[in-house]
């Protein structure tokens, strides 16, 4: 629901493998299906693409925060080529009767205090209220906290935007209405307290 400006390709910008262990699980949703959540890799193009295409033209606009009518080869390379010093991205990858699929993503950047971070999700329009967004947020968060020990959370979204405020609001953050755009409302929540960003990870390094 965050926008986050596209930065410009660049085959020079080093991108670390985050197919490592720990970061990954498996889970079922109330509702039967199974889903695996995992880093976003450079190859998920194809399937990154295909799972914004198929986002109704309203998830497209509550997720870009402006009018997106299709993802330039350059927007398409800074989703999926992520740089796991300055952020994460999981994608919400299920078996469907047409295959395998993304079906939801959830990220963050870490901002600039490097305390905290600004975070982004988006489901598949047909997997609303399957509880995998709270899943996205619970893994994201986990590793926000866990990987690169950030004290907080926060992001912004429509003030007409109940389904991810309700979300928000319902997994502990604090929904404030932005005080420069009353059309916008920032939610933040903290992660862990300062002495507990200087213990050891308990996720790999």
């Amino acid at each position: 629901m965050t926008q986050h400006t596209e930065q410009p390709s660049s085959a020079a910008r080093p991108v670390r493998r985050v197919d490592r262990p720990g970061l990954s699980r498996q889970v079922c949703l109330p509702g039967g299906q199974a889903v695996t959540l995992r880093p976003i890799r450079p190859d998920d193009e194809e399937a990154e693409l295909d799972f914004v295409h198929r986002l109704s033209p309203d998830s497209r606009y509550l997720r870009f925060m402006a009018p997106i009518k299709d993802v330039t080869p350059a927007m398409l390379e800074r989703l999926t080529h992520i740089d796991l010093d300055k952020e994460m991205a999981l994608v919400a990858v299920a078996s469907t009767a047409e295959g395998e699929r993304q079906v939801g993503v959830a990220r963050y950047s870490i901002l600039e205090d490097a305390r905290s971070c600004e975070f982004a999700i988006v489901v598949d329009d047909l997997w609303r209220g399957t509880g995998l967004a709270r899943e996205l947020m619970t893994s994201l968060m986990d590793i926000a906290r866990h990987y690169h020990g950030l004290e907080a959370m926060e992001g912004v979204a429509f003030a007409d935007n109940q389904r991810m405020l309700g979300l928000a609001h319902s997994m502990g953050f604090r929904n404030m209405p932005d005080p420069e755009d009353r059309s916008l409302v920032r939610m933040r929540r903290r992660l862990r307290s300062p002495a507990e960003s200087s213990a050891p990870s308990t996720l790999p390094g």
